[in-house]
């Protein structure tokens, strides 16, 4: 069943362009690699929500991160609380306490958070990020958004993962990567996407849209691609690729 993930646009721009332009960590849209394959929704339906030439609805961490704070806080209250031989410290009590004030500030968000949702709406060049919290989602032009790279920890956990940029008055980031990669095949695989005049992204997730996708370009001429590329983008056969280059010149 083919489904509309349309959302409206909620936000038209940033009001910090300049300093998010020169953001240190920040992620040009381009296509630096060739992205892995994506893989067909049909048989690994925990990867994506849905995926077709039109919209991409991503599973987000948002959704899950109540649920993994509930978890955590309950394991530390327990285990402080029943594990020990001998009484709680100070410091032991403060942490029970912190832990329970926690506890009930995630169920609490879990019940009335609103829906949280990350799509790539390839078709109107629109994408959809999570809001902060309780903020409702956000919906931009995909050439308008920016994004940048996670700095992780000390240790490098959790580093170079692709981050959208919301357009807060403070700077607050969506983490919005494909399928764990690092940021620069995360970004080439998104722009891969989102650049509708080139064809889809490699992969059995998209071969049954191929044939529909290049009919619609060639009807349109073959419009020349709205980002940079490091790769080439052939089409899917040699016949389309000599037909693209007859008629749209790249």
């Amino acid at each position: 069943m083919v489904e509309d993930f349309t959302r409206s646009i909620t936000h038209w721009r940033y009001k910090n362009t300049k300093k998010i332009k020169n953001y240190y960590h920040r992620v040009e849209k381009k296509i630096y690699v060739k992205p892995r394959n994506s893989i067909d929704l049909r048989l690994h339906k925990k990867l994506y929500y849905y995926q077709d030439d039109n919209f991409i609805n991503y599973p987000s961490d948002a959704n899950f991160m109540p649920y993994i704070g509930i978890g955590v806080c309950l394991m530390f209250v327990l285990g402080l609380l029943f594990i020990p031989d001998e009484p709680l410290s100070d410091a032991g009590w403060f942490i029970v306490i912190l832990c329970s004030i926690l506890t009930v500030f995630f169920l609490v968000y879990l019940i009335t958070k609103p829906k949280k949702e990350q799509i790539l709406n390839r078709r109107d060049g629109l994408l959809t990020m999570t809001g902060f919290f309780w903020q409702n989602n956000i919906t931009m032009h995909f050439d308008k958004v920016e994004f940048g790279y996670s700095t992780g920890g000390e240790d490098g956990l959790g580093a170079f993962l692709l981050e959208v940029i919301r357009p807060n008055d403070w700077q607050t980031f969506d983490y919005f990567g494909y399928g764990g990669a690092e940021c620069y095949e995360s970004m080439s695989f998104t722009t891969w996407y989102m650049d509708k005049n080139r064809p889809l992204p490699p992969g059995a997730a998209f071969d049954r849209f191929r044939e529909q996708d290049f009919e619609r370009r060639k009807a349109e001429g073959f419009p020349k691609p709205l980002y940079p590329s490091k790769i080439k983008t052939p089409e899917a056969t040699k016949s389309q690729q000599a037909e693209r280059k007859r008629i749209g010149g790249w």
